[in-house]
């Protein structure tokens, strides 16, 4: 045996790569060294970024037999199963694209805020009589001068003119988005039209959590961009060793219940000019085959929730299906994974999660005062006045027009979880906790050039116990 572990030990420092102790105990107490480091050799070579010292993570894998992890069996035995009901997930697949389909999408969008309008106290308060109007419309153009505010309301009775004088009117309405549902309180002015009073949101109500007794923790994470140069490798690899209960902060490790990852699983291929040079993996089902590596290490007993991002393999436009089954077959082929679409409105543990990959932040931010992509929480919580996951149309994110707008927030949800812009930020809103995740990426060549500044290696976590959120740094 002894003479055994020393070849394998010469081939592979032979071959460039060092081993590290707790991978050589693992090859010693293999049931076949021989055959584990011939597979291992293989794993290696294929891999472009290959590691210069083999650890434990690399090996375990293409282990047949079941290894214990560092976390006890008596911690293990009070995890809990696994709850997740899914409400509603993703979109259709095929859309026919059309003015008469988007007419459809525009008018479900319109009924289902109006209806969410129509149903506040102040709304239903509010007196109308010749003079004094309440107007409920999509917003059809903005535009601002030193002296006023003017928007264009559109409903079912046609479009109405509003002006926004008042100083404190006018930065109320300096907020306004184009396309979103709003109603105005105002007062018709002849020959002018009407001079807006005020502006009430669709907004969502105060969330009051049940006092319900759970266990454990729920990890965020997205935009791990696994196949580009800038993947944090060693970082994440940090990462994955935590879930596994593999450093002195195993606590929180081992009452991990879920892993929510809010898109952007792999680079993808062709998403942004010359993005090729940028690459270490340049096949996109190698990418993923990476990312389901990476992902089999997480113990079983932990539920990964998987919902799809610009860069990911799907269609591009919201409300968007799960990443496709034939090019992400290696994470579809994970026990303990669920492949939802974006957005994702899910319960667990009797907590309503609204996931979505966060890709109107690019719209929202330039256009609401006081809102950077240095704290993306703020935009969410816009968006969750304004009830809805992509409120612009026509900018950075796409659309389909689908019968039903599906992008509605007509579920209130206890967290709101995203990703995209590369920066954490939490919050909380009316009850709800609102929680971007960051990155698992370095700054690329062309978020340099949009001036984005990414702050990587932040993992937001809740403790399902007290409700708190802490975050773990593994940088």
């Amino acid at each position: 045996m002894e003479s055994t572990l020393r070849s394998i030990y010469s081939t592979l420092l032979n071959l460039g790569y060092q081993l590290s102790p707790e991978a050589f105990n693992l090859i010693k107490e293999s049931e076949n060294p021989e055959y584990l480091v011939s597979e291992l050799i293989k794993r290696l070579e294929s891999m472009e970024n290959k590691p210069i010292i083999i650890e434990r993570t690399h090996i375990e894998p293409l282990i047949t037999k079941k290894i214990s992890s560092p976390i006890s069996l008596e911690q293990k035995k009070e995890k809990y199963l696994p709850s997740i009901k899914i409400l509603r997930s993703g979109g259709k697949y095929s859309v026919e694209s059309s003015p008469e389909a988007f007419r459809s999408y525009f008018l479900d969008r319109f009924n289902k805020l109006k209806s969410i309008l129509n149903s506040r106290a102040d709304v239903r308060a509010y007196n109308s009589n010749n003079k004094k109007v309440k107007i409920i419309g999509i917003v059809a153009s903005k535009k601002e001068t030193k002296d006023k505010i003017a928007i264009e309301l559109e409903n079912e009775k046609g479009i109405t003119k509003i002006l926004f004088k008042d100083k404190e009117l006018k930065k109320k309405a300096s907020r306004i988005m184009l396309d979103e549902v709003i109603c105005v309180f105002g007062t018709i002015i002849e020959n002018i039209g009407v001079i807006g009073e005020d502006i009430i949101w669709p907004d969502i109500t105060p969330r009051i959590r049940q006092n319900i007794k759970r266990e454990g923790y729920i990890v965020f994470t997205s935009d791990i961009h696994i196949g580009s140069k800038f993947f944090m490798r060693q970082q994440f690899e940090s990462f994955i060793k935590w879930l596994r209960g593999e450093n002195d902060e195993k606590e929180i490790a081992s009452k991990v219940k879920y892993l929510i990852i809010a898109g952007d699983i792999v680079d993808g291929i062709g998403i942004y000019p010359n993005q090729e040079e940028e690459l270490i993996i340049k096949d996109i089902y190698k990418q993923y085959e990476e990312a389901a590596y990476y992902l089999s290490m997480i113990p079983e007993d932990i539920k990964i929730i998987i919902i799809p991002g610009n860069h990911d393999a799907c269609r591009q436009t919201l409300p968007t299906p799960p990443i496709y089954k034939d090019i992400g077959a290696p994470l579809y082929s994970l026990k303990n994974v669920v492949m939802l679409g974006d957005p994702s409105f899910i319960e667990i543990e009797n907590l309503v999660f609204l996931i979505t990959h966060g890709r109107s932040l690019d719209d929202v931010i330039p256009v609401i005062p006081n809102c950077t992509f240095k704290e993306p929480q703020k935009a969410m919580i816009e968006l969750l006045k304004s009830r809805h996951i992509a409120p612009i149309y026509g900018e950075k994110t796409p659309i389909a027009p689908e019968p039903e707008d599906m992008l509605v927030i007509d579920i209130i949800p206890d967290i709101f979880h995203a990703g995209h812009v590369h920066v954490w930020g939490i919050s909380e809103y009316q009850g709800t906790f609102v929680i971007n995740s960051g990155t698992w990426q370095k700054q690329t060549k062309y978020q340099q050039s949009m001036g984005i500044e990414p702050a990587p290696g932040i993992v937001p976590v809740i403790d399902l116990s007290n409700f708190k959120i802490t975050t773990l740094n593994f940088l």
